[in-house]
């Protein structure tokens, strides 16, 4: 027997899209305090190293050896290469610097692996430098991308529902992806995240999670316009939502136990993607209920108020 529930989500729209826009409000305020969104070497360019230690080597040791001098912003993070198991430990270093520093940042950085592990203790696999005109692309592509995103979803809501329900689910991802990007903006401030661009495919992961329970939900309206008919459309957007809980709980539950597994035992190299999944799909769950429903509801009760009074 099916699980039927009669929550009255729509008594609280109007609170629940201001504390929307205040969450957006104050993760704003963060970027605006930090003079921007904090990129990461992908975008801002800088100097990376590959390298294999022969030995097991703490990643908090060489951390550490990297702690004092002339290093400040340095990354390191560690990884598993499956393809050889000639290294007891991988690591990779990110530092974002000016690219006519990139030879003394090598030589500093080969220096100081030299003096703390032993010039014969470790391999460079792969060394680079990424130019500010590589972020600057990668930056435009990142926009342009989630541009065509929106507007494709756009396009495809509208011919599938309607265009209010097109406008609904478009602003409940510009929603999701304002207050992940806030939320990320804050932990950057106390705790140093970066937008990077495993972040980049977590957002754009994110937005298709939240369209999809979206459209389930307005899929489920769709069917009761026809089946409630007469029925007010605040009560049956009401009953919409309580009829695709159930399915949304649990797809959610489902998903947020992965993410969870994947931040506890996934490491540092992807910790940026899978927290970044994490708040996304709480956002976006959260929206599909919350934001994209409300802003229906408020249209069509603005319609039918304009339809009464020209009637009148």
């Amino acid at each position: 027997m099916a699980l039927k529930t009669k929550f009255d989500f729509m008594k609280f729209k109007m609170t629940a899209l201001l504390i929307s826009a205040s969450v957006i409000v104050v993760g704003l305020l963060f970027i605006v305090m930090q003079k921007g969104l904090d990129y990461n070497i992908e975008f801002n360019g800088g100097y990376l190293m590959q390298a294999g230690f022969y030995e097991k080597v703490n990643i908090s040791d060489i951390r550490n050896a990297f702690s004092a001098g002339d290093f400040a912003g340095i990354e390191i993070q560690e990884f598993s290469d499956q393809n050889t198991e000639k290294f007891g430990t991988e690591v990779v270093l990110k530092v974002e610097t000016a690219q006519q520093d990139i030879k003394t940042l090598e030589k500093n950085i080969t220096e100081v692996l030299n003096t703390k592990f032993g010039k014969d203790k470790y391999e460079v696999r792969q060394s680079t430098s990424i130019g500010p005109k590589v972020g600057d692309e990668l930056k435009s592509s990142t926009i342009q991308a989630i541009f065509w995103t929106v507007l494709l979803i756009l396009l495809y809501i509208t011919i599938k529902f309607q265009f209010k329900f097109a406008v609904a689910a478009v602003m409940a991802l510009v929603h999701d992806v304002s207050i992940t990007v806030g939320i990320l903006s804050i932990l950057g401030f106390f705790f140093g995240y970066e937008i990077s661009l495993p972040v980049i495919a977590a957002l754009l992961t994110i937005l298709g999670y939240s369209l999809n329970d979206t459209i389930v939900v307005f899929d489920r309206i769709r069917e009761n316009i026809k089946k409630l008919e007469g029925m007010d459309f605040e009560k049956m957007v009401n009953t919409s939502i309580n009829e695709t809980l159930v399915r949304t709980l649990l797809t959610g539950a489902c998903s947020f136990m992965v993410v969870i597994i994947l931040i506890i035992f996934g490491g540092e190299v992807i910790r940026d993607l899978t927290v970044t999944l994490l708040i996304g799909m709480i956002v976006g769950t959260y929206s599909s209920v919350y934001v994209a429903a409300p802003i229906v509801v408020v249209w069509e009760n603005f319609h039918h108020r304009k339809r009464h009074l020209k009637k009148a």
